[in-house]
């Protein structure tokens, strides 16, 4: 083991439990991006990681599933106030989302619904 992997460890098995849960979360999330396919068409912007989301189409390296950001805007949720509540999406992932809910309809309109009912 590196020098530099001890120290992580190290660091890491002296956090309080909630940090631990939450570093091993985001490794789980790292490793199951690798496995994320990328949706044609999008950029690359638009990805579904098995076990991510359920699935769920979602913008880029994120948890952000396109299925929510078109719920937002229905509601009356404007691109700038978007990008405020999600610092780390650009305009261009927004045009991405969009244009992955026109030519996505049906399966954006039954998440919603699935998830209204949940």
């Amino acid at each position: 083991m590196s020098t530099l992997t001890e120290r992580i460890v190290s660091e890491i098995e002296g956090a309080p439990e909630p940090v631990q849960a939450e570093v091993l979360d985001f490794v789980l999330f790292v490793k199951a991006r690798a496995g994320a396919v990328a949706i044609p068409g999008s950029s690359g912007r638009i990805q579904r990681t098995p076990g991510i989301c359920g699935g769920e189409a979602c913008v880029g390296m994120t948890r952000i599933a396109v299925w929510m950001l078109e719920k937002a805007r229905r509601a009356g949720v404007g691109d700038l106030d978007l990008l405020k509540d999600y610092p780390g999406l650009s305009v261009f992932d927004l045009e991405a989302a969009w244009q992955y809910v026109e030519s996505h309809h049906d399966e954006i309109e039954q998440a919603i619904r699935l998830n209204q009912e949940a």
